[in-house]
């Protein structure tokens, strides 16, 4: 299998969109020019241009002659539905690209003080059994309460990247969808302090478990792979992928 992953450093604020302005499509350009925030212009313009051109090298054409549409469920793809598969996010000063001629794939990277108060959305987005490890790992992990914030944060990445890769946003299946919490928490404290943006790598870290209840959705996710990222200090970065068709 070949998948290839990018961390994209989002800085120049003043001066990316500008800069990067030739290496995008006359399209996103007006898009880039409807955001009124420095910060958004900044990173629209950083990861879109990334992303052409690390297509552009895979399919041999320039950046901005890169062709995109939307399939029926609104994910984006290449003009045809060609591979490479690629999906791309942003947060804070980060973005994550990853792409695959083999696989589907979902990405996710979040800040970790993204939410101020992460256990409001537990109710929400995780499974039963996942509040109550997280609840046994407020009580056994140094740091308390904290320290089940960030795993929580670890597992929203996850899931984001699974929904991602499947293609059908989060909807209400964020509750039918469980992960291993232990075997999340053991990885986070494995990759601390292992961030390289150079070279980031889909295979490394242990693969995370999950259970779909629902029979339909574990029907679609069937042949799920899910690895978490070494993520830049601050950062959760997560990575799933799916046979394809």
């Amino acid at each position: 299998m070949s998948l290839a992953l990018q961390f994209i450093r989002i800085t120049d604020a003043a001066s990316a969109p500008a800069r990067l302005a030739q290496r995008l499509s006359a399209d996103e350009r007006l898009r880039l020019g409807a955001l009124h925030k420095e910060e958004d212009r900044a990173r629209f313009a950083v990861v879109r241009a990334t992303l052409r051109d690390a297509l552009g090298r895979e399919l041999g054409v320039p950046p901005d002659r890169v062709a995109f549409e939307v399939d029926a469920r609104g994910r984006p793809r290449l003009i045809g539905g060609g591979p490479p598969d690629f999906n791309v996010s942003h947060s804070g000063h980060w973005g994550l690209l990853a792409y695959s001629p083999d696989v589907r794939v979902g990405v996710d990277i979040e800040r970790l003080n993204a939410l101020a108060d992460p256990r409001s959305s537990w109710d929400v987005c995780l499974h039963a059994e996942e509040q109550r490890a997280l609840l046994m790992l407020s009580f056994t992990l140094p740091g308390h309460g904290p320290r089940a914030d960030e795993i929580f944060h670890w597992i929203w990445s996850l899931k984001e990247a699974i929904f991602k890769a499947l293609g059908t946003g989060l909807q209400d299946s964020l509750t039918a969808l469980s992960v291993d919490v232990d075997s999340v928490a053991r990885e986070v404290s494995a990759l601390e302090g292992k961030f390289d943006a150079a070279i980031p790598s889909a295979t490394a870290g242990h693969a995370i478990a999950w259970r779909a209840d629902d029979p339909a959705l574990a029907d679609a996710l069937r042949g799920l792979e899910l690895r978490l990222l070494p993520a830049p200090p601050g950062y959760s970065a997560a990575l799933a992928w799916l046979p394809q068709g």
